[in-house]
């Protein structure tokens, strides 16, 4: 008896087949070998999942500030704007003209032609030159201030995305210790329908709990593991298996009062760009009233008299007459700019004001509801529900007892993690709105 494919998949009803008929040894042998060999090289296959690797916030923040695809586009604009730069502080090219005057026609050949050889210049008498250098000089200051806000509001979205990562990675702690708890409470309720001292009811609840709790751990897992995803996706490797690092419950530090994160407002980023976007204007209004002054065009050149072999000099100046175009409608809409520059300063200083009042707020709400947890709620639920579990572990309370004071200790614990991550977030935001750089944001917000 020869084995078949399915008997090397399936060696279980190879085996019932052996078992029914006399078979030779070395047939046995090779086809136990056959076998091994196919579970061997299943097992070489199976690769061992990488386990995350824990980064701190300071971490995270410099990968996506090295690596993130979308800052190092925009970091292109400041070379972008050194070549305009250079640009700008070029002079007008010389233009070299050649004329050939009188040939040919009634005249046979070149015996009486002209020729003229001369070279002309475009003198820029309005200053266009010291004006669009001022243009571009001002354009890379506004660059770089968008540039660094970029910065900061990337490193923003990171401090964010790994506070909420390690708010679920605490939760989803939380959930397995659940787990364990209904699985014990599971067994001891087993224990004493068994034993007659509780009804089959009472286990059904714990199974139905038990099943509950599993459900949310699963689900949390699939959270963290989205938000791991989330977070290396900053420096472009969704991939990656990060994680954060386990912290021990930290003090909450007071934020700076309201009238010092204030004054911080002028050198942001994303109020200063505008003072630098009004100089911008101003010197683009500039420009545009220079362009509206005519050039004065010179020409000097030499002429050669094919007919009597005679050389003269010629020379020459032509300037424009600003009878109709005076650059009138561009100088309109460069004052234009230059005002609507001055009232976007005045709104993103007003809306940056607002923010900074409303993120101090959330600061102070949840720092005294963090506060207000642990030090009313979380203690006096927790010693109910030892209480609770060890008098039901003696038989003294049922499991619908046990149940209430658990989730009663387990909403506790949830809505401190949920008042821990409002109050980072709040840190965050408040450090992003005050910051002028991405060190000071990053010494704003601590390393935990």
């Amino acid at each position: 008896m020869r084995p078949s494919d399915r008997d090397l998949v399936f060696p279980r009803a190879l085996g019932q087949r052996l078992r029914a008929q006399p078979c030779p040894i070395p047939i046995l042998v090779l086809t136990i070998l056959t076998t091994a060999g196919y579970a061997c090289g299943a097992f070489a296959q199976t690769k061992a999942i990488p386990s995350p690797e824990a980064i701190s916030l300071r971490d995270a923040i410099q990968r996506t500030l090295a690596h993130n695809p979308g800052l190092r586009a925009f970091a292109w604009e400041l070379p972008k704007a050194a070549g305009r730069l250079r640009q700008a502080g070029v002079r007008p090219n010389p233009e070299l003209s050649f004329e050939l005057e009188n040939f040919a026609g009634s005249r046979s050949g070149l015996s009486g032609a002209e020729a003229t050889l001369s070279v002309g210049y475009s003198l820029e008498l309005g200053g266009e030159r010291s004006a669009r250098l001022g243009v571009a000089r001002a354009d890379q200051a506004v660059i770089a201030q968008d540039l660094e806000s970029h910065r900061l509001e990337l490193a923003t979205e990171t401090a964010a995305r790994y506070h909420r990562l390690r708010s679920l990675e605490s939760t989803l702690q939380l959930a397995a210790e659940e787990v364990r708890g209904a699985e014990e409470a599971h067994a001891t309720t087993s224990l004493r329908v068994r034993s007659g001292a509780a009804h089959a009811v009472e286990e059904r609840r714990a199974e139905v709990e038990l099943a509950n709790v599993r459900l949310e751990r699963v689900q949390l897992e699939s959270l963290t593991s989205l938000a791991r995803t989330r977070l290396a996706s900053l420096w472009g490797e969704p991939s990656a298996m990060v994680t954060s690092l386990p912290v021990a419950p930290e003090a909450l530090v007071q934020a700076p009062t309201l009238d010092t994160l204030l004054a911080r407002l002028d050198s942001v980023p994303s109020v200063s760009r505008w003072q630098d976007e009004q100089e911008l204007r101003r010197r683009e209004l500039a420009l545009r009233k220079a362009e509206g002054m005519p050039d004065l065009g010179v020409m000097a050149g030499v002429r050669s008299l094919r007919e009597s072999d005679e050389r003269t000099f010629l020379g020459g100046v032509s300037l424009p007459l600003p009878l109709f175009d005076r650059n009138a409608g561009a100088v309109a809409a460069a004052r234009a700019a230059v005002s609507q520059a001055e009232d976007e300063w005045t709104s993103a200083s007003s809306g940056a004001k607002s923010a900074v009042i409303e993120a101090h707020a959330t600061v102070l709400r949840s720092h005294r509801r963090v506060t207000a947890l642990r030090e009313e709620v979380l203690p006096g639920a927790g010693r109910a529900f030892e209480e609770m579990r060890t008098g039901f572990e003696r038989g003294r309370f049922t499991y619908l007892d046990l149940l209430e004071a658990r989730r009663t200790w387990t909403r506790a614990r949830r809505e401190e993690l949920e008042a821990l991550l409002e109050y980072r977030l709040a840190i965050v935001e408040l450090d992003r709105l005050t910051s002028a750089t991405v060190a000071e944001f990053t010494a704003g917000i601590g390393e935990e």
